[in-house]
């Protein structure tokens, strides 16, 4: 059972972050004008820009393999903790939010997208746990 719920999550995280990656892409002049309005982020705009798709990439591809897939978990999670205190910092700390969502999450507030950011970092901490409990279990059964 832990296991499905494992491949399950991971399913959804890389359909999640290949899916805002791939729209990050191909709006990526949008997303650059959006991070050039941040007041946190506009000095790295045009880099920011690039690293996030990349990153969410990356860790999608992580998320795909067995051997990798605990990393994928950790990066997935660091990023979508790092996505959440970005939010939760422009909801405290500045009146002008810009929108810088594409796709189906452009319909979220900034203060929807937190909750349904912290949801999956919950989710992500979860299966990571699950993972580790899972490849504990596999390592004691080789060596026995």
């Amino acid at each position: 059972m832990k296991r499905y719920v494992i491949h399950i999550a991971s399913a959804i995280f890389t359909f999640l972050f290949v899916y805002t990656a791939l729209n990050k892409l191909f709006e990526l002049g949008t997303f650059t004008q959006v991070l050039l309005k941040s007041p946190l982020l506009s000095e790295f705009a045009p880099v920011i820009a690039w690293v996030i798709p990349f990153a969410e990439l990356l860790t999608a591809a992580l998320l795909l393999f067995p051997r990798t897939l605990l990393l994928g978990l950790y990066a997935f999670a660091g990023l979508m903790l790092l996505f959440s205190l970005y939010i939760g910092y422009m909801l405290l700390f500045t009146s002008h939010l810009p929108c810088s969502c594409g796709g189906v999450l452009k319909h979220l507030s900034w203060r929807e997208h937190l909750v349904f950011n912290i949801c999956f970092v919950v989710v992500a901490v979860i299966v990571i746990f699950l993972e580790k409990s899972n490849h504990n279990q596999d390592r004691r059964f080789k060596l026995a």
